[in-house]
């Protein structure tokens, strides 16, 4: 959008102003806004266009196309340019917003509605209370309400191709738990590195000894973690320290006991 405002203001030059007007558009030096002179027939106030990211948190999502008049007028919580940007605001007969999709985002050619409600009702859950199984089951319950927007699923997987499930980009990207991870994960294949905080050695040596998941380590004893290669006295101790954390995260957990 703001390559179209550009593109606008260039061909409008020499139509609208005359030889000695004042005609830029730059960016604010306290703020995270753009404000653009000599354009006055064109431009009506500032709009705000969101950080279309995930991880970027759902009062600003929702705050998007919001228009005002001036600077000043800017609430607090939408300052950060890491959540979004303030744009001049084209009158309507000049707008050239006639896509409303994301652009670059990590849904990118998505509808800026349907990634908002999509995005923001996942994430509006997975931030209630309860186990993280039950958090699971409602948002499957949002996704089967919305099939219509499983297509923004399918896009933030590509985008962070390195996880297995939109739980995985919640978990990792948007509210990381450690309790979320071992119950959740706590069966799973692949998530040892995390739940144990082992790198990649002592991880091969784990599965080539037959140790694959979680709950196939929670009952070992330092004698045998000290039998694996690449553990020593002291990694044998921090890896008990988080064992002792994972049963602690499960023991109340009626899904997996």
């Amino acid at each position: 959008m703001f390559r179209k405002i550009l593109s606008l203001f260039g061909r409008s030059r020499s139509q609208v102003c005359s030889e000695n007007q004042d005609l830029a558009i730059k960016p604010n030096e306290t703020s995270n806004s753009y404000s653009a002179s000599g354009f006055g027939d064109v431009v009506d106030g500032l709009q705000f266009s969101p950080t279309f990211l995930i991880r970027t948190p759902c009062e600003i999502l929702r705050a998007n196309g919001m228009c005002i008049a001036s600077e000043e007028e800017i609430p607090d919580y939408l300052k950060e340019q890491q959540h979004g940007i303030w744009l001049p605001k084209l009158k309507n007969e000049y707008s050239l917003d006639d896509n409303n999709d994301v652009g670059a985002s990590d849904a990118y050619g998505a509808s800026r509605e349907d990634y908002i409600t999509f995005v923001c009702g996942i994430k509006d859950i997975y931030s209630e209370h309860g186990s993280i199984f039950e958090r699971v089951e409602r948002i499957d319950t949002f996704k089967g309400k919305h099939p219509e927007l499983l297509y923004i699923e399918n896009k933030l997987l590509a985008y962070y191709n390195g996880y297995d499930s939109i739980i995985d980009i919640l978990m990792f990207n948007v509210g990381f738990s450690f309790e979320d991870l071992a119950n959740f994960h706590y069966r799973d294949e692949g998530y040892l590195k995390q739940i144990l905080g082992v790198n990649t050695r002592v991880e091969k040596s784990l599965l080539s000894s037959g140790y694959k998941v979680a709950e196939d380590v929670i009952y070992l004893t330092k004698e045998q973690l000290m039998e694996l290669d690449g553990v020593g006295n002291k990694s044998a101790d921090k890896i008990l320290e988080k064992i002792a954390e994972v049963r602690s995260a499960v023991s109340s957990n009626t899904s997996i006991t």
